[in-house]
């Protein structure tokens, strides 16, 4: 069984909404969105989403029928995203498309991952306003699902 899987229609609807309301700039990318069904770890945290920049082999990997290629991928942890309510969801996913960097000015690629900036940690701090401890608490649900699963 593969690690990854895709998302249904409905969540994959959810992101490009999510998309639409908060980064037109990225009306054009074309993200793929995959659950991850296994738990990842990163300097000792569960990693509940995160997004990649497709490479050649990706985009060669993922091309759909009208040759149009991924410029992102965004995994979501699958377990966690199913036991957090549609609030939290969008955070996660805003989260991660913050990465995305658009320049059409560049030549051959317009897309590009970059950290966050400062007016993105503003941003986000201001749309957080009613929630700002949000991540905690889905890291939380991250760890006693998992915390579960390891008996």
């Amino acid at each position: 069984m593969s690690r990854f899987e895709d998302v249904s229609k409905e969540v994959d609807d959810f992101v490009r909404t999510v998309r639409k309301d908060y980064f037109g700039e990225l009306a054009s990318a074309n993200i793929k969105v995959l659950y991850d069904t296994k738990k990842r770890k990163s300097k000792k945290r569960i990693v509940v989403s995160r997004i990649q920049k497709a490479n050649d082999l990706i985009k060669c990997l993922t091309m759909d029928d009208i040759n149009e290629e991924v410029d992102y991928i965004l995994y979501i942890d699958k377990e966690v995203f199913a036991s957090i309510d549609d609030s939290d969801k969008v955070r996660l996913i805003r989260r991660e498309l913050r990465h995305c960097f658009v320049d059409m000015e560049a030549n051959n690629d317009p897309y590009s991952l970059q950290d966050f900036e400062i007016s993105d940690f503003y941003d986000e701090i201001d749309l957080n306003k009613d929630d700002p401890r949000w991540f905690e608490r889905v890291l939380t649900v991250a760890e006693s699902i998992y915390s579960d699963n390891d008996r």
